[in-house]
């Protein structure tokens, strides 16, 4: 990634487990030197054994996307511990 990109950060916890959602937003340098805009939510679930990763058409579908995981999350019980850029240092 470069310095296009941009990331926000969801952390949720529900009893003793933790859970995360991203919003990346990147260019992407291909081998042969190609970019390519890439707009996906990124969500790993203790509870699945993969993380998944969806990718977007535009900003707007994944932003709107990712608001919606992180509604239906809340309303499941789940509490967000810390939702912004992700922390440096």
């Amino acid at each position: 990634m470069n310095n296009t990109s941009s990331t926000l950060l969801t952390i949720l916890t529900k009893n003793s487990l933790f859970s995360f959602l991203g919003l990346v937003r990147a260019e992407l340098v291909e081998a042969d030197e190609q970019t390519k805009r890439l707009t996906a939510i990124i969500k790993l679930d203790p509870r699945e054994g993969q993380p998944f990763l969806k990718q977007y058409d535009t900003k707007i579908e994944a932003l709107r996307s990712y608001e919606d995981a992180i509604n239906t999350s809340v309303n499941r019980g789940w509490s967000v511990v810390y939702r912004g850029q992700p922390l440096r240092g």
